[in-house]
């Protein structure tokens, strides 16, 4: 196998002799002169679902926000290039893909609810993404159809761990039926898996990379990019040297080879090299890595996600609008991407995450002002999914709640809008800062966040000793007592708060699962907790725990339907949840769960209120 890493690309002098020459070249090939039109190519986005039914299990979604944060540059670039003539000189915009234009309003507040129509008859950048939640057969004719309506040149699959399986089975079927399409993977299952250490310029591959899966023959080469780190910045410079060597003929195949050598002609033409990610194309003998090193992008330098997307979710905790049955329509947010905590279980952990780009504590008023365009955009409610809300900086969590309310004053806005965010129990029970905390919650309830999420993870003491997340240990205070004390303190300033619980870690057994259930059960007794989520530890590849139970063979990439105990819990799967548990264990947790909690818990049912993102 021939396997090679690229001098890591940074900003430097382009080299403007070849790229010109590349550039004039390919008006040659396309037949392009002075005055004509650019060429649009197709392209097509896809979230890769986890599910693989339509009922009885809890689903999981994915990340649609991670897809919809990785297309904002490719997207803006050609949404907003001007479609009338050729510049006189030769242009990296010559060629570009064809996303659709930017959805208007009446659009965006119109359409909610799953995507239905096929992407060719969408022309919104909204339209370029095929969304099934679930992967069965109606879902995989649907693809079929959408690839041969469309025949892009460029498939884009998005996909946690998860669903890395279901990713690989699609990128066949696009292989099929669009012949010459290039096909790249990114997302959380990417960033888990390919590790570039710019120290020792080497990169790491876990087993169940989508590279290592190729290269080992466990996967046919049905995948031409793995795109890592900062998904924005990488996709866009990639898809721009696809576009530098793509042919004139829509039959033949895009040359990986060829791309990955102009990834730095590209590079070195970027104004401003941005991102930290990195590029690994799959060849028939091995694999070719390039690694890239831009200046750090902060949120606020990115578009909205919700730009070129309409807002889709509804999330049946929130109701104040009273639009639906199934709740508010709910717009999804982050302010950092990475937990700047270390839970050994947690793929979202500073330790794990590859994904830097996040909203700085300064830019709380910037934050805020791309919540109002959500709710212009027709969001109801908001959720904020970062792990811990502006990482539990209390001063921004203030400055973002004043930023907030003083916009819909200043707007004159009296229209219903709730939203939430997840919290820890060390967070809400800073000592050091106890002021602050009652002016954040005192705030945060009046700028309209009505419900806080909290990973409660476990209720025994034993269990608790080795997450690394029980981080004030103060004795004689048990961490059962200090959950209680941060679930009373939210509620006294009028937030519900819901709770994750998780089976399955250090120290677990059928008695710290009963002390569990019975514990979370107590809460819901006292009106603590209105909702309790139990799920099953499942190792993701690079968490601590992951190593320390030596699973470094996680198998994410055979195809497999899912079947009960495991498919009432988000993402387990028999061979990559806890070995601490039995099946037993599972059904056991799920029927005592259900009877101790009652309608607290929550059910499949209620996780499909979520539609969309």
């Amino acid at each position: 196998m021939s396997n090679t890493i690229r001098a890591l690309l940074e900003p430097c002098p382009p080299d403007t002799g070849e790229l010109d020459r590349r550039l004039s070249g390919r008006r040659r090939r396309f037949g392009f002169v002075p005055g004509g039109a650019a060429h649009r190519f197709p392209v097509m986005a896809a979230l890769v679902p986890v599910a693989t039914s339509r009922g009885g299990e809890v689903a999981y979604p994915g990340d649609p926000m991670c897809l919809y944060a990785a297309l904002t540059l490719t997207i803006q670039r050609s949404a907003t290039a001007p479609d009338a003539l050729l510049a006189r000189e030769p242009s990296l915009d010559d060629v570009l893909p064809d996303w659709g234009h930017y959805p208007d309003d009446d659009y965006r507040r119109a359409e909610h609810g799953y995507r239905t129509t096929l992407i060719a008859d969408n022309p919104t950048t909204d339209g370029h993404v095929f969304d099934p939640r679930v992967w069965d057969d109606p879902a995989r004719e649907q693809f079929v159809a959408e690839l041969i309506a469309l025949r892009p040149r460029v498939v884009l699959l998005s996909a946690v761990s998860a669903g890395h399986r279901y990713a690989l089975e699609m990128a066949a079927l696009a292989k099929t039926h669009s012949p010459g399409c290039v096909v790249v993977i990114g997302g959380r299952h990417a960033d888990e898996t390919v590790r570039y250490q710019r120290a020792s310029h080497t990169l790491d591959l876990s087993w169940s990379s989508t590279v290592a899966v190729i290269g080992d023959g466990r996967s046919e080469r049905v995948i031409d990019f793995v795109v890592a780190g900062d998904g924005a910045p990488g996709l866009d410079l990639l898809l721009q040297a696809v576009s530098l060597v793509l042919p004139a003929d829509a039959e033949e195949c895009v040359d990986t080879a060829a791309v990955l050598d102009a990834l730095p002609l590209v590079a070195g033409a970027q104004p401003d090299l941005t991102g930290a990610f990195t590029v690994v194309g799959i060849l028939p003998d091995g694999y070719t890595a390039v690694p890239v090193q831009g200046r750090r992008l902060s949120s606020a330098e990115l578009p909205s996600p919700y730009e070129a997307f309409s807002v889709r979710a509804r999330f049946g905790i929130f109701t104040r609008a009273d639009s639906s049955a199934l709740g508010s329509r709910t717009a999804h947010m982050l302010t950092l991407d990475a937990c700047p905590f270390k839970c050994t279980f947690c793929s979202e952990s500073i330790q794990v995450s590859q994904r830097p780009t996040r909203f700085a504590v300064t830019e709380t008023e910037h934050a805020a002002e791309r919540l109002g365009q959500m709710m212009d955009w027709g969001a109801e409610a908001a959720f904020f999914d970062d792990p811990v809300f502006w990482g539990g900086n209390w001063r921004a969590i203030n400055n973002f709640c004043r930023d907030f309310e003083a916009l819909r004053a200043a707007r004159g806005d009296e229209r219903p809008f709730e939203w939430g965010a997840q919290l820890t129990v060390d967070v809400v029970l800073n000592r050091a800062k106890s002021d602050e905390v009652a002016e954040g919650l005192d705030r945060m309830a009046r700028a309209g966040c009505s419900y806080i999420y909290i990973g409660i993870e476990s209720m025994a003491q034993r269990v608790m000793a080795h997450v690394g997340k029980n981080l004030l240990r103060r004795n004689p205070e048990t961490w059962v007592s200090k959950v209680r004390e941060a679930l009373d303190t939210i509620r006294s300033h009028g937030i519900r708060v819901g709770s994750s619980v998780l089976f399955g870690l250090d120290g677990e057994n059928r008695e710290t699962i009963q002390e569990t259930i019975e514990e979370i059960g107590r809460l819901i007794d006292d009106k603590l907790l209105i909702m309790a989520s139990p799920n099953i530890l499942t190792y993701h590849p690079g968490t601590a725990i992951t190593a320390q139970h030596g699973q470094d063979r996680l198998d994410y990439h055979s195809r497999k339907d899912n079947r009960p105990p495991f498919t009432y819990f988000e993402e387990a799967y028999p061979e990559v949840i806890s070995k601490l548990l039995t099946e037993d264990d599972i059904w056991y947790i799920h029927e005592a769960a259900a009877k101790r909690w009652g309608s607290v818990r929550n059910s499949a049912a209620e996780s499909l209120t979520e539609a969309g993102a």
